[in-house]
């Protein structure tokens, strides 16, 4: 019986059932392997967008988190001048509440502007955080 089949597969038969076998055994583990890469070369740009993703999202972070620093900042600044400020503002506006009033058409006087120009100093003082 193996004889009778070598000798059926000797000629071009052999050839072509060779052939065939090879395909029919090559053809999935060829499509196996391909879909094997494809999945690793999406998974590899996946990879890839996730890391520049991520990459964003940590300097989106520190850039707010150098915000948040200089907001706070800012606060302590504030606080800081805040009871000196509230203190020249009352010392101005009492000068001008115990100013004599103007009459209609009239300038200020020297201690009306003195006060004013007082209160524009201590206003761009604090503006700056002085």
């Amino acid at each position: 019986m193996i004889t009778a089949a070598l000798k059926a597969l000797a000629g071009w038969k052999g050839y072509a059932a060779a052939a065939l076998a090879g395909i029919l055994i090559a053809g999935p583990a060829v499509w196996t392997v391909q879909d094997w890469r494809y999945d690793a070369k999406i998974a590899g740009m996946e990879r890839d967008q996730a890391v520049a993703d991520a990459q964003v999202s940590r300097q989106a972070l520190s850039q707010l988190q150098a915000d948040i620093d200089a907001v706070a900042a800012a606060g302590r600044r504030a606080a800081a001048v805040g009871p000196s400020l509230t203190a020249q503002i009352n010392k101005i506006t009492g000068a001008l509440k115990d100013a004599p009033p103007l009459p209609d058409n009239c300038r200020p006087d020297p201690v009306r502007m003195r006060s004013l120009t007082d209160s524009v100093r201590a206003a761009n003082r604090a503006a700056a955080g002085q």
